[in-house]
């Protein structure tokens, strides 16, 4: 599809943002144009506002294969893009009732390993886009996972987690128009709510692991020589300490 003949009126990503910026606990600040979250892009969609680098380098797509093969976006040739589901058959009209962190709780019981399968995937050269459909419960999980291996402070882990809010009016439109949403959904269902006490919980299970998240990241499966290169990127130089597990 091109983006004439795309006819939706939110003809872009509206839940994107860069991870840049954010205090580290060590004293320093994460960096710009090394990791972006967003919600889905679609066929057609045109380049977002802003000063993102846009295309990333790689893109990292956590929705389930069939749901990704539905609404695929037609990314440039020099663009990485990786298939990484959190769990299988993700669909929205099987988890609206269920609390969202019990979701969560879920995912991080069940799916770990794929939670670090996915930061494994990282680009060790440009920025990366993670996303899943409306860019907040599968991404929110994934890129709070990498905050706090990189050492970011929780209040601003969840913070970013919450910014969701904003966009959420626009997630929902663009899914709604799109016909992507059971029809008992409205914007103000459970479903498209960020509360923190969900991504606290995804915090204090990487934070309790023995090691703390790096300790977690490796026994899920993480590449922490590969992590720790790309971390090498994401904090500053003032902060080149990341955390990871000694030895």
């Amino acid at each position: 599809m091109t983006e004439a003949s795309n006819t939706h009126e939110l003809r872009t990503v509206v839940n994107l943002r860069d991870l840049g910026g954010l205090p580290t606990t060590r004293g320093g600040r994460t960096r710009t144009d090394v990791l972006l979250r967003s919600d889905a892009p679609y066929p057609g969609d045109h380049q977002p506002d802003g000063d993102h680098r846009w295309p990333p380098s790689v893109v990292i797509d956590l929705r389930a294969a069939g749901e990704a093969a539905k609404a695929g976006f037609g990314w440039p040739d020099d663009v990485e893009r990786i298939s990484a589901p959190l769990f299988s058959g993700a669909r929205l009209d099987r988890a609206v009732e269920r609390p969202l962190i019990d979701v969560y709780r879920n995912v991080m019981g069940e799916a770990a390993d794929r939670v670090a399968a996915a930061i494994n995937q990282f680009s060790l050269s440009g920025p990366t886009l993670v996303h899943c459909a409306a860019g907040k419960d599968r991404t929110g999980i994934v890129v709070a996972t990498t905050l706090a291996l990189a050492g970011v402070e929780r209040e601003s882990i969840v913070d970013d987690y919450e910014r969701t809010e904003l966009a959420i009016a626009g997630v929902y439109g663009r899914m709604h128009e799109r016909n992507k949403l059971p029809a008992a959904v409205t914007v103000d269902h459970q479903i498209f709510r960020s509360p923190g006490p969900a991504i606290e919980l995804v915090l204090a299970e990487v934070d309790s692991a023995p090691g703390g998240p790096w300790g977690w990241f490796s026994a899920n499966g993480g590449d922490v020589a590969r992590l720790e290169q790309w971390m090498s990127r994401f904090i500053d130089h003032e902060d080149s300490s990341n955390g990871a597990v000694d030895g």
